[in-house]
């Protein structure tokens, strides 16, 4: 089996697009642990963004060594490969998490989570306007809207919390537009490129970014502590994996049959919470957000007799 029969296969892929927003699930308790032992003020931004850049550029370099084995060759991006792979690291991860960061800091996790599903919403109805064969239907809609309700109640207790600002809410915003841009720029650039040296070199160059800006700005990190080497190393392999496998899924399959999976990383997010930090996760409104988002992908990710055609 191809790369892409082995990517676009209708079982294959979603269990992949699950292994992805699993693993960045596992993320939201690491990190925070990460703040707590690097002792992090809330409003110390440069560091949380110095942080992010840290994770990113060891994904990348990651990567790029198990790319250089399975390749055995150093592997780099061509001439005309640099350009494109900038503006995705620049798009994917460089804007995204710079804004994320300082906009988490100062709302609710419960608004970036509904603002940030937004962006799997927007990202399903503005798909066909750069790829003509992702068509948009009434299931796709109708997918949308159930996924979305299903992020809303479970996050129904927080979101009447407080008001709307430019450095909180509005930076969620920014970061969930650079973030639907990216994913669309990568399917568009990803035709007739390897996905694993598009991954390692766009979390090079956005992860470099980051760093320079967090040290730019003040930001510092405490290495002392060695628990600190294990949570960055488990980020990175996190990073490294999830988003060469969405690159890979974002090639070879309509941007809207894999956004939609976007909309459970809340869910998971919560549940490893759960687990790795002992936050109560059993209740109605988390049975019932799985429920709709569970038939939201479904619906979205149903085939018609055209597809099939």
């Amino acid at each position: 089996m191809n790369s892409k029969k082995f990517f676009s296969n209708k079982i294959i892929a979603p269990l992949i697009a699950l292994l992805c927003v699993t693993l960045w699930g596992t993320a939201f308790p690491v990190i925070k642990k990460c703040y707590e032992i690097f002792s992090i003020p809330t409003s110390d931004y440069a560091s949380k963004v110095l942080f992010a850049g840290y994770r990113f550029f060891i994904a990348g370099i990651m990567v790029l060594i198990v790319a250089i084995i399975l390749q055995k060759r150093f592997v780099k991006p061509g001439r005309k490969d640099i350009l494109p792979i900038s503006i995705m690291g620049f798009l994917q991860i460089f804007l995204q998490y710079l804004f994320s960061y300082i906009g988490l800091s100062n709302t609710t996790g419960t608004k970036t989570s509904v603002i940030t599903s937004l962006g799997s919403f927007i990202g399903v109805l503005i798909s066909p306007i750069f790829f003509t064969s992702d068509k948009l239907n009434v299931k796709k809609i109708l997918g949308c809207i159930i996924g979305f309700i299903g992020v809303i109640v479970i996050n129904l207790d927080g979101l009447t919390t407080g008001g709307f600002t430019l450095f909180g809410e509005g930076f969620v915003v920014f970061s969930t537009i650079a973030a639907t841009g990216g994913n669309i720029y990568c399917k568009k650039i990803s035709k007739g490129r390897d996905p694993m040296t598009v991954s390692a070199y766009h979390l090079l160059i956005g992860g470099g970014g980051l760093i320079i800006v967090g040290a730019l700005f003040g930001g510092y990190l405490d290495f002392s502590n060695i628990t600190i080497y294990l949570l960055l190393i488990y980020l990175g392999i996190v990073s490294a994996a999830s988003f060469t496998l969405w690159t890979a899924l974002l090639k070879y399959n309509p941007v809207s049959k894999i956004l939609i999976f976007n909309l459970l990383i809340p869910i998971f997010g919560t549940i490893w919470s759960g687990i790795l930090l002992g936050e109560d996760i059993i209740n109605l409104y988390n049975i019932v957000s799985v429920v709709l988002i569970s038939i939201g992908i479904i619906l979205v990710n149903l085939r018609s007799k055209k597809d099939e055609n």
